[in-house]
């Protein structure tokens, strides 16, 4: 191990979006100390970890780090349960928070957060950065990121640290066991029909997760703080995204009638990590790497 390289703290570390920034960090010169409630699976055997519970955050080790990666969330099964409002709130708002917390006073310099891009308020134009934050769905959990992202500005203010914001489209990628297009792709390399749901009205900004790895380490090397839309810049419907699929493994799209549809969520404004030289791939070679491993 080369104890002379920058040691970074990762909660998320074996989330789908911390699975892939790992190894791209230890590339890019860093040494990684993973903090979560277990010891990670399969973790490199240079790494290091220590406890955290985002939960009832306490003691956090968190002596001789530079900077605090935090990727970890609580991310509710059923969006619609108001069970799941104070679980949201106290691991996502307070624990974020208290982790912050921490770091400044172990004399970290720089802390970069995981938000969502779900979070602006409707509106047809990509959002940029300073967009109103106002979700129309899912509001408990986008409601916890929103409260993540002040309660943290909040205590950064007037320290001497830099806080920079993901606020991140929808990832993809290889490996990815949830979400509509990871089912739709099972369907389509298993020779099954795609099902969409109505018309497949329902878009959103589709980013690969090594993109998504890019654009931290773009951050990390940087001095810019704030927030930071992470995305494509392109939206994407299911109905297209179907057809893509179909198209590649020869498959039938199977519409199924659905009283009302959800619009979605518009690309986003990318030009502030465009200007720190982020360039996402476009959809059809991010498919291309899925429908390889599946």
């Amino acid at each position: 191990m080369n104890g002379g390289a920058p040691l970074l703290a990762l909660t998320g570390g074996s989330g789908f979006v911390g699975r892939a920034f790992a190894p791209a960090a230890r590339r890019a010169g860093w040494r990684i100390r993973h903090l979560s409630r277990r010891p990670p699976p399969d973790v490199d055997p240079d790494d290091e970890w220590a406890l955290l519970d985002l939960s009832a955050v306490e003691a956090v080790e968190l002596g001789g780090c530079a900077a605090l990666v935090h990727l970890a969330a609580h991310i509710p099964s059923d969006h619609h349960d108001l069970a799941e409002t104070e679980r949201c709130w106290r691991i996502n708002a307070l624990g974020t928070l208290k982790l912050v917390d921490a770091a400044i006073r172990a004399g970290v310099g720089r802390i970069m957060q995981a938000s969502s891009a779900n979070a602006y308020a409707p509106t047809a134009r990509p959002p940029h950065e300073q967009a109103p934050l106002f979700p129309r769905s899912r509001g408990y959990y986008l409601g916890s990121k929103i409260a993540q992202e002040i309660y943290a500005e909040e205590r950064c203010r007037g320290e001497e640290v830099l806080l920079q914001t993901l606020r991140l489209a929808s990832v993809y990628g290889p490996g990815q066991q949830s979400g509509a297009l990871a089912a739709m792709a099972r369907a389509a390399t298993s020779g099954r029909p795609i099902r969409v749901h109505g018309s497949g009205a329902f878009g959103s900004d589709l980013v690969h997760v090594e993109d998504v790895a890019q654009a931290m380490l773009l951050l990390l090397a940087s001095g810019h703080a704030g927030a930071f839309n992470v995305g494509s810049g392109v939206r994407t419907t299911i109905a297209e995204l179907a057809r893509m699929l179909a198209e590649r493994c020869c498959v039938p799209i199977a519409y199924e009638a659905e009283a009302e549809e959800d619009w979605g969520f518009p690309a986003l404004n990318v030009d502030r990590m465009a200007a720190l030289g982020y360039r996402p791939r476009p959809l059809a070679a991010g498919l291309t790497d899925i429908l390889k491993t599946d």
